[in-house]
């Protein structure tokens, strides 16, 4: 008996691991596309458009950065004023919904949760027109406070359950020694959550870094744009010219690499945060 099952077990983690090298495979496929292309020239591209082909064409990456790099410094202010207000509204409603009791508590959360059912295709349109009649257009902050407030509903939720899952004593003690609310928070609630809160900011940055749609609705003229607006435009006009994504496909890899370097600093915080979320959940 005890030989059979551990040989039912061994097959379905044989099936585990098959399916999760497939989707290891699918979901790497489009990066190593991207990454061979952006090194072809249009004639390699033409002849060998998914093999590895020498010599690396590297001009594509600086005609790709005179066309990025413009944008860069319009993406990184949004990236940043995004996350810090993110972090500080999610980091103030969650401590609010924990330690505070007030008449309607409950309800006021579960609203809160229920801005995370709506699909934000359906709030483009009535988003859209409140941007216009607040003079957003062309603003950063037209783009900062939307997404802004579409990363609260998740942020306050697992933020809330962290600082529900902290020791009451902690702030009981203090509160004793005469230490105030502010005090309470910036000492105790803020140091003990860094890895759930460093996840939200990465989520937020990722979310304001990568944004499309709405950038686009948003930010039309050309000294606002953002890179990835930019580089939409950009990939279409100069497929229509070349018939080839070379210097577009190395301009994404440019983009790629702050991304990148940020989650190699932060991994360690982003997955305990999950992990912690998680089991506090």
């Amino acid at each position: 008996m005890k030989a059979k099952s551990k040989r039912r077990w061994t097959a379905s983690q044989t099936v585990i691991l098959v399916i999760l090298v497939i989707l290891l495979v699918l979901s790497l496929l489009p990066i190593w596309i991207m990454l061979i292309k952006s090194v072809k020239s249009i004639e390699q591209g033409i002849y060998n458009p998914f093999g590895i082909t020498f010599p690396f064409y590297w001009n594509n990456y600086s005609l790709a950065w005179l066309n990025v790099s413009p944008y860069i410094l319009n993406s990184f202010i949004i990236s940043i004023f995004t996350t810090i207000v993110t972090v500080v509204l999610c980091s103030l409603m969650a401590y609010g919904f924990t330690r505070y009791r007030f008449p309607g508590q409950n309800f006021l959360f579960m609203c809160v949760l229920a801005l995370m059912m709506i699909p934000s295709v359906l709030t483009l349109l009535p988003q859209y027109e409140l941007a216009n009649q607040m003079g957003l257009i062309n603003n950063p902050l037209g783009v900062i406070l939307p997404l802004t407030a579409a990363g609260l509903p998740l942020g306050v939720m697992l933020l809330r359950t962290f600082y529900n899952g902290l020791p009451k004593d902690l702030f009981e003690a203090a509160e004793l020694d005469g230490a105030s609310s502010i005090y309470c928070f910036l000492q105790i609630a803020l140091p003990l959550s860094l890895p759930i809160t460093a996840t939200l900011a990465l989520t937020a940055w990722m979310t304001a870094w990568n944004d499309l749609i709405w950038s686009t609705l948003i930010l039309r003229r050309d000294t606002v744009q953002t890179f990835s607006v930019a580089l939409n435009g950009f990939t279409s006009d100069y497929y229509e010219k070349t018939h080839s994504y070379g210097v577009p496909l190395a301009g994404y890899v440019i983009v790629s690499l702050p991304l990148i370097i940020i989650f190699s600093f932060t991994s360690k915080q982003f997955v305990s945060g999950l992990t912690s979320g998680a089991f506090k959940m």
